[in-house]
């Protein structure tokens, strides 16, 4: 009797364990079906975003004009019915500072910026140096959120809407005042300029055309440093990023999809696809 009550026994955790695992099995397909629609909806949502891009560009009379969509693409976007029920956003390529191709000057200058002391800052960027050099060669950061392993960053927050690892010189169509300042020669008061501008609808396009409303002692300092500054910064973005988020299932699979974007004439080109 006892026999027959332990083999009873073992069948049945045997037969749940199966159980269990069949029920993982299935949970584990279902997701990545869900993860799958929510893919090919982002995916969707992004050529949506691409078509409304180019329906924009269309609309340019000249190659000047294309420049200046380009220029604000953001904007021409934002209120297109291509894209409505999706969830898209465009941040242009030099909205925030490119960790890997900053110099210490510039990354220290974000520092300050930032609310850090001069000799912190600099202690700062120096650390940031060493850690891209640890290893004997040029290491670049994969992710800018390991930047809070360097010493100095551990506070990562604070630096996490201004820093990134995506190339792109310093757009004046687009970057925040602080990030604005991590350029040599680029004031408080010339950033503030520059961002004046930006939400005007008529972003700079030359440096010098800032400088009518800055005083003799901001244009100063930037001429000081004026072929620093051009080296480091563009009027027109040299691309765009576009985020897709689309989710799919309950509980949902979420999918975050990220074109690089770049233009050709009137027509948007994806340069490449990365999933975050």
């Amino acid at each position: 009797m006892l026999t027959t009550l332990w083999i009873m026994t073992v069948a049945s955790v045997a037969a749940m364990a199966a159980a269990l695992a069949g029920r993982t099995s299935v949970y584990a397909a279902r997701n990545r079906v869900e993860l799958e629609r929510a893919y090919w909806r982002a995916a969707g949502c992004a050529r949506r975003a691409q078509a409304a891009m180019d329906a924009a560009l269309d609309t340019a009379a000249t190659p000047e004009q294309a420049t200046l969509i380009w220029r604000i693409l953001n904007h021409a976007v934002a209120g297109s019915a291509l894209i409505v029920g999706c969830n898209v956003s465009l941040e242009a390529a030099g909205t925030r500072l490119d960790l890997n191709a900053a110099s210490d000057e510039a990354v220290a200058n974000l520092a300050v910026a930032l609310g850090y002391g001069n000799d912190e800052a600099r202690a700062m960027a120096d650390s940031l140096t060493d850690w891209r050099h640890a290893e004997g060669s040029i290491r670049p950061l994969g992710d800018a959120r390991e930047l809070s392993r360097v010493r100095g960053f551990e506070n990562f927050a604070r630096f996490d809407s201004v820093v990134s690892v995506e190339p792109g010189r310093i757009s004046f169509a687009t970057a925040p005042v602080t990030v604005l300042l991590a350029v040599p020669g680029v004031t408080p008061e010339l950033a503030t300029a520059i961002v004046a501008r930006q939400q005007s609808g008529a972003p700079i396009a030359d440096l010098s055309e800032a400088l009518a409303s800055v005083s003799e002692a901001s244009a100063a300092t930037l001429a000081s440093r004026y072929s620093d500054a051009m080296r480091m910064t563009t009027a027109d973005p040299d691309a765009w990023l576009l985020r897709s988020i689309a989710s799919s299932g309950l509980p949902p699979n979420t999918f975050v999809l990220q074109w690089r974007l770049g233009r050709v004439g009137r027509r948007i080109v994806v340069l490449r696809v990365r999933r975050l």
